[in-house]
């Protein structure tokens, strides 16, 4: 079973990332190289009208985790596979929709 386990709504954004070196030489050419073998994922998940106790969670869990310092698993589920991530950011921030209901949006990286 994964570290977070906080089902976000429906609409997963996922991106796929590549890390390429390119070397420009006066005459015009171009040398590439690939930094990495695979590719990196990314995801942003949000979280619509949830409750003050389910924001809370999310945001202990984060704040556990010092933001972006450490590593957990996550599973992704539109493949459901389980992913070794760190959020992307180093803040959380949510908002406050109606009495007690709140939304908010955090995005994982990939860690290899």
């Amino acid at each position: 079973m994964s570290d977070f386990d906080f089902k976000p709504d429906v609409t997963i954004d996922e991106a796929v990332q590549y890390k390429t070196l390119i070397s420009e030489f006066e005459n015009g050419a171009e040398q590439r190289r690939s930094k990495w073998k695979n590719p990196l994922r990314k995801w942003s998940l949000r979280y619509k009208t949830r409750t003050l106790s389910e924001m809370n969670s999310v945001r202990d869990f984060f704040m556990g985790k010092k933001g972006a310092f450490s590593v957990f698993t996550w599973t992704n589920p539109n493949d459901s596979v389980e992913y070794m991530v760190r959020f992307v950011e180093d803040s959380f921030r949510f908002s406050l929709k109606a009495y007690q209901l709140y939304d908010f949006e955090l995005d994982l990286i990939e860690v290899k």
